[in-house]
């Protein structure tokens, strides 16, 4: 349970759409009074919220006139870095608990993270800015392919492409260019191994935990995560090093008083860090990483935003088990004519579409239609519960 001297809290959540929906309902549970900013629309966690404030999450100083006006005693925000900016000036200028506006541009910003991770001898792909195509073939011509060409200001798997040979640079770099909002993007050596992530807490500079986690991905431009899955199964050696890279980078960005997501790739024994966030990560992670402890990870994070103390409930933790998450995605476009849903044991599945919504053929974790969460005492009865579930699903899209 929540620190009961919480309840009564103001909280002011970033952001209205799935990402939040979790900690909203937690939130609401433990009498904490939410404020969601947010732009109009049909979004689960305008229903749940005690007061609605229609801004863009993007909007920094709209955000802050939210928060001084509804006199909040936290901000946060779950699974996006797009709001994570307000969250940070809010943090600093009422003198709140969390994420610092330094670490959060930091934790948003591409080529700054870059930069400040290679600055402080955290382990990265090597990379350069680029403004156009001809700087773009020079810094081709040094990094050498495979290269991945990155939007600086996006998240997720958009403004990304990996490129492998010269047929096709043009236009991916065209398709970046397109979609970010700066005049330059950065392309960097793209790391041939085994990619995986990683969740972490810091408190009062503390490092709580470093959890691991599999990372399971399907090749549309990029590598794009449908799902998740822990333990992790690494050598010793890998795992010292991995915690090495993840304590140097969360030092390098300041993060501090938050949850933290990590990208990582395996090259040859040896852990790089792809990019990191100061806010937990998306697509179930933060179910699973409760799941796994036997906790409920939202309380840590809404202990530590209203000035609690998160240690004790993550003492409180228990044996870990095993847990997978998957995304529902459709290989087709068109209309959700109807679903159906199995109810099996250990296993919980969610719908975010509504029958009469459109569906997208996936190409990114925008289009995802549901999800699957499993747990059991091994990944392999695990992935069992998983392929009962995926079989059971009806779905009719026309």
């Amino acid at each position: 349970m929540i620190n009961s001297n919480l309840k009564g809290k103001r909280l002011l959540i970033q952001g209205a759409g799935r990402g939040n929906l979790g900690l909203i309902k937690t939130a609401k549970e433990n009498g904490i009074i939410t404020i969601v900013t947010g732009l109009k629309g049909d979004y689960p966690c305008l229903p749940l919220a005690d007061k609605i404030c229609y801004v863009d999450i993007k909007d920094v100083e709209g955000v802050f006139k939210v928060a001084v006006t509804n006199n909040i005693d936290g901000a946060v925000i779950c699974c996006s870095d797009t709001g994570l900016h307000a969250v940070g000036i809010c943090n600093d200028r009422l003198g709140l608990c969390g994420l610092s506006e330094k670490s959060a541009i930091l934790s948003f910003n591409k080529d700054k993270m870059k930069e400040t991770l290679i600055k402080n001898g955290v382990r990265t792909a090597p990379y350069y800015k680029v403004e156009d195509y001809e700087q773009l073939k020079t810094v081709v011509n040094l990094l050498k392919y495979p290269i991945i060409i990155k939007a600086i200001d996006l998240q997720g798997s958009r403004g990304i492409n990996i490129v492998y040979e010269n047929k096709g640079l043009l236009e991916a770099f065209q398709q970046v260019m397109e979609q970010t909002n700066e005049n330059f993007c950065i392309v960097e050596k793209f790391l041939e191994g085994k990619e995986y992530g990683a969740q972490a807490f810091i408190y009062n500079n503390e490092v709580l935990f470093v959890l691991p986690h599999g990372d399971e991905t399907v090749m549309c431009r990029t590598l794009v995560p449908i799902g998740h899955y822990f333990p992790l199964e690494l050598s010793t050696e890998l795992y010292e090093d991995t915690k090495i890279q993840i304590e140097r980078a969360i030092k390098a960005l300041g993060l501090n008083n938050c949850p933290v997501n990590i990208d990582l790739i395996e090259v040859d024994g040896k852990a790089y860090i792809i990019e990191l966030t100061g806010r937990v990560g998306a697509n179930c992670l933060p179910e699973l990483v409760g799941k796994y402890f036997g906790i409920n990870y939202y309380d840590m994070i809404l202990n530590t935003v209203l000035g609690g103390n998160p240690i004790p409930i993550f003492n409180s933790h228990k044996k870990p088990s095993a847990t997978i998450a998957r995304m529902i995605k459709s290989i087709k476009s068109g209309t959700l004519l109807q679903f159906s849903i199995p109810t099996l044991p250990d296993t919980e599945i969610q719908m975010f579409l509504k029958s009469g919504d459109r569906v997208n053929t996936f190409t990114n974790c925008n289009d995802v239609i549901g999800q699957i969460i499993v747990v059991g005492s091994t990944l392999a009865e695990c992935e069992a519960k998983i392929k009962i579930a995926e079989e059971n699903i009806d779905l009719v899209i026309i």
